[in-house]
């Protein structure tokens, strides 16, 4: 675990690219429309490349931690080395779930550019150097869970493996940390209960939808507040209506002609006002 300085400067390359390009995208677009489709597509292109840089720099934070974490162990006691053990496990499924969500994006930014009639061609070399990145922290996340699995031999009875799930979690650590989310078009909606009718004088006043009193959460997907950071949705952005109260600011719908991307930027903030995220599909 000596090789900090090699990957601080792998990462510094691409964040250096990915500032390049988002500066050569503001300078080379005027003002425009809100509705302009160029630049809601180069507005689109820059919002996912800032979150996978962002997610590139959380990884490396991440990795610093569990390094340290794991000089440490040798020498303290054995709660210490439980509460270690727990920090370490979760430090490895951070940088697991974050490189998906990684890869998930650069996947959705090629096919986004490769499709848009607005195809911007210099982003095909950020997006090498971008992958190079992340089969870069994949290859150290492989090594990580090596070198994590030789100290299983001092935390055995809390990790029988790097991969394995926190069994440490107890249930109200769980609910602390879990959401739900369902989506799905205004009819499906109602007919799972979710959404209820309104009558026209409630559309009058500007109510185009209305939660339902109760419903039944196990028909939403169950996801864990800290590792999700993104949703993807088969819908265009102007089809796309969040309906439950969520913090302004805590998030950004990006989209392009086919699909869009609900990216949570404060995910602390985002569940503040409800756990549950309800979308309409329109």
């Amino acid at each position: 675990m000596d090789s900090m300085a090699v990957k601080a400067s792998r990462l510094r390359v691409a964040g250096v690219l990915c500032f390049a390009f988002l500066v050569i995208l503001s300078s080379c677009s005027p003002e425009k429309p809100k509705q302009d489709p160029q630049q809601e597509h180069l507005e689109s292109m820059m919002a996912i490349l800032a979150q996978v840089q962002k997610n590139l720099g959380r990884i490396q934070q991440k990795e610093a931690v569990v390094e340290r974490l794991s000089s440490d162990i040798e020498s303290s006691d054995k709660q210490s080395v439980e509460q270690i053990g727990k920090d370490i496990s979760a430090g490895i499924r951070f940088i697991d779930s974050t490189l998906a969500a990684s890869k998930n994006l650069i996947r959705k930014l090629e096919e986004e550019n490769r499709t848009s009639s607005y195809r911007v061609d210099s982003l095909d070399k950020l997006v090498s150097e971008l992958k190079i990145a992340i089969n870069t922290k994949d290859g150290e996340l492989i090594t990580l869970k090596g070198q994590v699995q030789k100290l299983n031999r001092q935390v055995s009875s809390l990790m029988a493996t790097v991969d394995v799930l926190d069994e440490y979690i107890q249930d109200q650590d769980s609910q602390l940390f879990t959401a739900y989310y369902i989506s799905g078009t205004f009819n499906d909606l109602v007919s799972k209960g979710v959404l209820l009718r309104i009558n026209p004088l409630e559309k009058l006043f500007g109510n185009e939808y209305r939660l339902a009193n109760d419903f039944n959460v196990n028909l939403f997907k169950k996801v864990e507040i800290t590792e999700t950071r993104d949703l993807f949705f088969d819908r265009p952005l102007k089809r796309i209506k969040i309906v439950t109260p969520h913090t302004v600011g805590s998030y950004e719908l990006v989209g392009g002609k086919t699909s869009s991307l609900l990216l949570i930027r404060d995910e602390n903030a985002f569940w503040q006002k409800s756990r549950c995220l309800v979308i309409v599909l329109e």
